[in-house]
């Protein structure tokens, strides 16, 4: 039987570009928002919580060879990336892992509870990307507004709730949140909010599922589900912009000129000779 269009639709806009992070024994959600090839290799660029991806940072005093003295030094252990294969457009029937680093992030404690992440496969294109609301649209969202919640709810295979936005101006730790009535729960932090905009006719990525709301109860803390906290867009662009990462959203900052922002060497994948190619 034919799926509907509508249907596909939310599976690739919204579904598919939802991931899995595992990252030393603990784990949430990712988004996939970039994934481009630049300089010969395929760049792909996930979006999570730090709270996800916390366990993997450290910082130690470690010897420093040149100035001859303990430092400060960071430490990034790997993270994995989990995507999900699917038939019949909903029916999960596996995923697989790929590594990635850790190459920006704000930290929960005092920060923006927000971390990019590097797949470090160069030679596959990520098919399914989210697409970011548009920056100079933001006034255009409202409370009441549909909304879709997508990510891996305890630690489950990706899921999908709808709500509607419920409220714009909660402040936590000095940082606006907005809230929905999605229903979610640990497990979807770093996943996503989308919004689907009658104009430009597809679902966008508003915001990362980052807390919800607890009620004591005698000796423990219920979650409401359904007053969840997620970090709105406009922060997002914040994030991306104050590390240099600008060319995910913007068109006209290139991939090599962040890098170099960034103090990064720009290295240019090595040309394949045909005969070594015909050769294997």
């Amino acid at each position: 039987m034919p799926v509907s269009s509508k249907i596909v639709k939310k599976h690739e806009e919204m579904f598919y570009p939802t991931v899995r992070i595992r990252a030393k024994g603990s784990g949430g959600s990712g988004t996939v928002v970039y994934s481009e090839k630049h300089n010969g290799e395929y760049h792909t660029y996930v979006i999570t919580n730090h709270h996800v991806v916390a366990k993997c940072i450290k910082v130690e005093k470690r010897w420093n060879p040149v100035k001859k003295k303990k430092m400060d030094t960071e430490i990034l252990d790997t993270v994995y990336v989990e995507y999900f294969k699917y038939n019949n457009y909903s029916h999960c029937i596996g995923s697989f892992a790929i590594e990635a680093d850790i190459v920006a992030y704000s930290e929960v404690e005092g920060g923006q509870d927000w971390a990019l992440l590097r797949v470090r496969d160069r030679e596959t294109q990520a098919p399914y990307i989210a697409t970011l609301f548009p920056e100079d649209d933001i006034e255009s969202i409202h409370i009441f507004d549909n909304c879709y919640a997508v990510g891996a709810s305890l630690g489950h295979a990706p899921i999908a709730t709808n709500g509607h936005i419920c409220y714009m101006d909660d402040e936590i730790s000095h940082y606006r949140y907005w809230m929905s009535t999605a229903q979610t729960i640990f497990g979807n932090s770093g996943g996503a909010l989308y919004r689907y905009s009658e104009e430009r006719k597809e679902y966008e990525y508003i915001g990362i599922p980052s807390r919800i709301t607890v009620q004591p109860m005698g000796f423990t803390k219920d979650p409401i589900t359904h007053m969840g906290y997620f970090i709105p867009i406009e922060r997002v662009y914040s994030l991306l912009r104050d590390n240099d990462y600008h060319f995910i959203f913007d068109k006209e900052m290139s991939f090599d000129q962040c890098a170099e922002l960034r103090g990064e060497e720009i290295i240019e994948a090595p040309d394949v000779d045909a005969d070594e190619e015909d050769d294997e």
